[in-house]
């Protein structure tokens, strides 16, 4: 007799396999039709769109609304208010609408909308050994790889491995920006990303979450976290120039921020100083526009946190 592959399986999960897979499906479906028309909408209405979206998300006050309050709360160093609340999550829908509209944009557009700050110094370090840039999940990151792809600096980055579909849709959306893109997963990341430097390639990494759970120790405003070790290593290894950058959103368009070189230092001690000036950099630059840092998932691991998830 033969037995259905499904059959083996608890009937719970398969219906949590089914409910992930309709997940997946309205996923690929928002994007593939995103992409579509995204950019062709009238501004005024994206506005309203994201306005009622965001109305909606505030009212439903799920975990990662929640988890954005008390991050925001760390990172500026006192109680978030509404106004505050209401402008993050529409920063949070102002992403997602740009990176749905960003492949239709031209390069004009593109360089319209990106405005670099020290730009001088990403640009130094290109021509040099290279450049490693860390970024956090603030405003629009994927702007600012296509931004310097446009302008002359080819970009490789690293990006969350997603189910297979959905990791190929996002491959093929920053493929067709110029980037090339890395899973984490992959086991050759970093000989992948030293090859990226090699080939006269700048390596964009974001790199506040610590995705693994293995990064260094470091404080950010006296708090520890942990960040991932990467962009240090990487800068350490091939001789390139780490530097720091923070994207923020402006009226017209959006701010790339970006700080001056980190010095290498040996040793794993050295990792560690390297990522912390990194997070200082983070830190001061996200507390003066803190709205736009998208960190809805827990970062600031404390007791204080476990008891207010537990409640």
């Amino acid at each position: 007799m033969r037995v259905r592959p499904e059959a083996l399986v608890a009937p719970g999960q398969q219906k949590t396999r089914r409910r992930d897979l309709l997940r997946n499906w309205l996923v690929r479906a928002v994007y593939r039709f995103g992409w579509r028309v995204a950019a062709r909408l009238p501004v005024r209405l994206v506005s309203v769109i994201i306005s009622a979206v965001s109305w909606v998300a505030l009212r439903r006050n799920d975990i990662h609304v929640r988890t954005l309050r008390r991050n925001l709360t760390h990172a500026t160093g006192a109680p978030v208010g509404d106004d505050l609340m209401r402008a993050a999550v529409k920063s949070y829908f102002r992403n997602f609408y740009e990176v749905l509209a960003l492949p239709a944009w031209s390069e004009k557009e593109i360089r319209r909308r990106v405005r670099a700050v020290n730009e001088q110094a990403v640009r130094d370090a290109f021509a040099a050994s290279g450049a490693v840039v860390a970024l956090p999940h603030s405003g629009n990151w994927d702007l600012a790889g296509a931004w310097a792809c446009v302008t002359g600096m080819p970009v490789t980055t690293v990006v969350e491995q997603l189910p297979p579909d959905e990791f190929a849709a996002f491959l093929a959306f920053r493929e067709a920006l110029g980037m090339q893109v890395l899973s984490h997963r992959d086991p050759e990341v970093l000989s992948a990303l030293t090859d990226a430097i090699r080939r006269r390639r700048v390596v964009c990494l974001l790199a506040d979450r610590d995705f693994a759970g293995t990064g260094v120790p470091v404080s950010w405003w006296g708090r520890h976290i942990t960040m991932p070790a990467g962009p240090a290593l990487l800068a350490r290894r091939t001789g390139a120039a780490l530097l720091p950058a923070v994207c923020q959103f402006t009226d017209s368009g959006m701010a790339l921020i970006i700080g001056n070189r980190i010095p290498p230092r040996p040793g794993r001690d050295g990792l560690v100083a390297m990522m912390q000036e990194v997070a200082d950099f983070f830190a001061d630059t996200i507390a003066q526009q803190p709205a736009d840092w998208h960190m809805m998932q827990p970062f600031f691991f404390d007791e204080q946190v476990a008891a207010e998830e537990a409640h």
